[in-house]
């Protein structure tokens, strides 16, 4: 196999919680007097930062992002026994240990959170490391995933990066690794195929990439 590490997202790509996030934001919506969208017009817009997502629908001006984050990070964990792990990527995971293959998450979740749902779904021992955010000072995805791979010598060339965002794509830009996007998370098709690399719906395509590659 060309890779030696695995650099995943999380939120979208191993934790199904697109459908939480999307009802979280529909009932902040309605809350705040503004019409619900369609899961469709959620995945063609979605953004990072959630800013300029929010500004498609809000007037800025009229409500401060912090406290949308906070009512939305309320709802989001109302509603998060509904969340559950993609079908197949748990097999992937295992694939990938049985193969030696180092596996570590990069993500803008906090880390206790991502612990928490690692352990809940029994998937923690497949991951070295969980690179998500620890504070309010939040480092970019590159800055932790550069650090991290000079400090444990992870060869570029031996990377692939595996998100299902345009910011995950422009993350892998930055950190020189090869990525694979997943269709079925936070963005549609649509929007990743803009990015020129393999775009997957499901875990079945992704490991025939590898089989093929």
């Amino acid at each position: 196999m060309k890779y030696k590490n695995i650099i995943w997202d999380w939120n979208g790509t191993i934790l199904n919680d697109t459908p939480v996030a999307f009802e979280a934001t529909n009932i902040l919506f309605e809350r705040l007097g503004y019409p619900t969208i369609t899961l469709e017009f959620y995945r063609d817009n979605t953004d990072t930062p959630i800013v300029n997502f929010y500004s498609k629908i809000f007037n800025l001006n009229k409500h401060d992002m912090q406290m949308l984050d906070d009512e939305w990070g309320v709802l989001y964990n109302q509603l998060s026994d509904k969340i559950e792990l993609h079908a197949g990527v748990e097999e992937m995971l295992s694939n990938f240990a049985d193969n030696n293959l180092n596996q570590i998450i990069l993500s803008a979740f906090k880390t206790n959170e991502i612990t928490k749902y690692a352990r809940k779904f029994s998937v923690e021992h497949f991951f070295d490391d969980i690179l998500g955010t620890q504070n309010i000072v939040m480092e970019s995805k590159t800055v932790r995933g550069t650090r991290y791979m000079q400090e444990h010598e992870f060869v570029p060339e031996q990377t692939l990066y595996i998100g299902d965002t345009l910011h995950d794509y422009d993350t892998a830009l930055g950190l020189g690794v090869d990525c694979i996007l997943f269709s079925g998370g936070q963005q549609s098709s649509r929007l990743l195929q803009q990015c020129g690399v393999p775009v997957c719906e499901d875990f079945t395509s992704i490991k025939k990439y590898f089989i093929t590659s």
